[in-house]
C-alpha cells in the first residue's frame, strides 16, 4: 500500500471527507434553481438552501487542500473519481423526505459541520502549511 499512496490515514481521512462533499453535492444539486421549484414540491427554505452551499464550499475547498498536501496527485484524481462515480447509489437509497425536504438539509448541514470540525482537526497544520 505504501507503494501506491504512503499516506493510508490521510486517504481514509480524503475518502470520508469527499464523500460528504459529493452526498451534499448531489442533494444541494436538486434544489437549484430556487425560484423554478414547483409548488407541489415539499417547501424549503432559501436561507437554508444558501447557508448549506455556504457550507458545502468551504468543506469542497478544504478537503482539496487537505488532499494537495498530503495526498499524492493520482491518488486524488482516482480516489474522487471512484466515489464521485458511486455515491449517487448511495444518496438513491436515502428516503425521499432525506433528500428533497428541509429535514434532509438540516440533517446535511449537521452533517457538513461535523465534517468541518473533524477537518479542521485533522488538517489544520496541514492546511496552515499550505497557506503559509
Amino acid at each position: 500500500m505504501s507503494q501506491i499512496e504512503p499516506n493510508p490515514l490521510a486517504l481514509c481521512w480524503f475518502a470520508l471527507l469527499w464523500s460528504v462533499c459529493c452526498l451534499s453535492f448531489f442533494q444541494l444539486a436538486g434544489m437549484y434553481p430556487i425560484r423554478e421549484r414547483r409548488s407541489d414540491e415539499p417547501s424549503v427554505s432559501t436561507a437554508l438552501i444558501l447557508g448549506n452551499t455556504a457550507l458545502w464550499l468551504t468543506l469542497l475547498t478544504g478537503t482539496g487542500m487537505f488532499a494537495y498536501v498530503e495526498l499524492r496527485w493520482t491518488t486524488i484524481v482516482v480516489v474522487s473519481g471512484t466515489l464521485f462515480l458511486f455515491i449517487p447509489e448511495l444518496f438513491q437509497a436515502l428516503p425521499r423526505r432525506w433528500r428533497d425536504g428541509d429535514l434532509g438539509l438540516l440533517g446535511f448541514s449537521c452533517v457538513i459541520v461535523s465534517a468541518l470540525g473533524v477537518l479542521a482537526f485533522i488538517g489544520a497544520t496541514s492546511i496552515e502549511s499550505l497557506l503559509s
